[in-house]
């Protein structure tokens, strides 16, 4: 069971953010060229010069772990933020996008689906029609292509009732040499916006840009100290792929949008620099000749129905289950369980791949290993 290959029926890689709407008004588009290099730099402070501490838990302990959170309040401070590695985030008319056509025996259905069609997300959501996804070139902001720089936008349409739109809108930026990676999320409510085809779902609308940096902060949020850490699905590198997205063809071609990385992808996020980045080494473990694993994003997957024995790898569904096993030992027992497994955290920043240990100080709980009577992929 190798979890990913550039022509994989699935590859576990990377996407789910959380959702949330703010109305915080934000800098003009001059300040957010003029005073960028003071956010980054403000950004590499201690975390709490740049977000309030959060609630506490009933014990006394903060809601999320206060020192990974050195994102700004706001989509457009991030936005800054982020401009110095990947430029301005992309322009997004859904219209132009590409829509993410959903399969019943082979033939194209629309509506809610849930998992009854050939290419179900399992994102422990339902599967609808209308969704839809776009890549970006990088740009700089007075539009200097950025040709190292992709942004991929990721309309998500959740609707049941087409009178009640739920949907959001997604954005990745990546930068394909130095690893460097930004998430944007939307609210579920995009009405301002957004409205959908009849019959078909579709989405459309255009989304705020950075000229509007008001609507830009109603529209969008960086990763939140209340949210997961967006690495805990999105471990092995920027983008979760699986046969609901690779549906999605850039036009003219059998090459899915979103772009497929392999186990020498750099990645970092600017941000999220105490953010935990471990992903397990096997030696001689065929799943990982292609791609990284995300033990936690792999589980996701099982949780809501995946088989990576029926799927992986795709050319021989089954024939590495051997090596799956190993995978799923180290789920639930830990690295220390299989011979030679060790965690390690993904080339950046131009710097190698690095072995981590038990003193790596970034730890966070969802890399803890947990026995299968604690988990529902069992």
């Amino acid at each position: 069971m190798c979890l990913a290959r550039r022509s994989a029926t699935l590859v576990l890689q990377v996407s789910v953010l959380a959702c949330v709407l703010v109305t915080q008004p934000g800098c003009t588009p001059d300040n957010a060229t003029s005073n960028r290099s003071e956010i980054a730099a403000e950004a590499t402070k201690a975390p709490q010069s740049v977000v309030d501490k959060g609630p506490l838990r009933a014990s006394g302990k903060p809601a999320s772990d206060e020192r990974a959170w050195y994102f700004p309040a706001t989509a457009s401070e991030y936005a800054k933020m982020v401009e110095p590695e990947l430029g301005v985030p992309p322009k997004i008319d859904l219209s132009e996008a590409v829509e993410i056509p959903i399969y019943v025996d082979g033939v194209q259905v629309y509506g809610n689906r849930r998992r009854a069609c050939d290419n179900p997300g399992f994102l422990g959501k339902d599967t609808v029609s209308g969704s839809t996804l776009q890549r970006h070139e990088g740009r700089t902001a007075d539009g200097k292509p950025l040709p190292d720089v992709v942004w991929v936008s990721f309309g998500r349409n959740l609707t049941r009732d087409p009178a009640d739109l739920i949907a959001s809108v997604q954005m990745i930026g990546y930068h394909r040499k130095t690893g460097a990676t930004a998430f944007f999320e939307s609210s579920d409510k995009l009405k301002p916006w957004v409205k959908l085809d009849e019959g078909t779902l579709r989405m459309r609308g255009v989304m705020p840009w950075i000229d509007d940096p008001a609507e830009f902060n109603r529209a969008f949020v960086p990763p939140e100290r209340s949210r997961l850490q967006c690495v805990q699905c999105h471990q092995a590198d920027p983008f979760i792929t699986n046969d609901f997205i690779t549906a999605a063809k850039m036009p003219g071609t059998d090459e899915p949008v979103v772009p497929i990385l392999d186990e020498n992808s750099p990645f970092w996020v600017i941000g999220g620099d105490n953010w935990d980045m471990r992903t397990v080494h096997i030696p001689g473990n065929s799943c990982l000749e292609c791609h990284r694993v995300g033990l936690s994003t792999m589980s996701m997957f099982m949780e809501n129905g995946w088989d990576p024995n029926a799927h992986m790898p795709p050319n021989d569904p089954g024939s590495l289950a051997a090596d799956a096993a190993q995978l799923i030992k180290v789920l639930r027992e830990g690295p220390a369980s299989v011979e030679g497994a060790t965690w390690v955290v993904p080339p950046a920043r131009g710097n190698p791949a690095q072995t981590v240990g038990d003193d790596y100080p970034h730890k966070a709980p969802f890399n803890d290993p947990k026995p299968a009577s604690k988990r529902k992929d069992k």
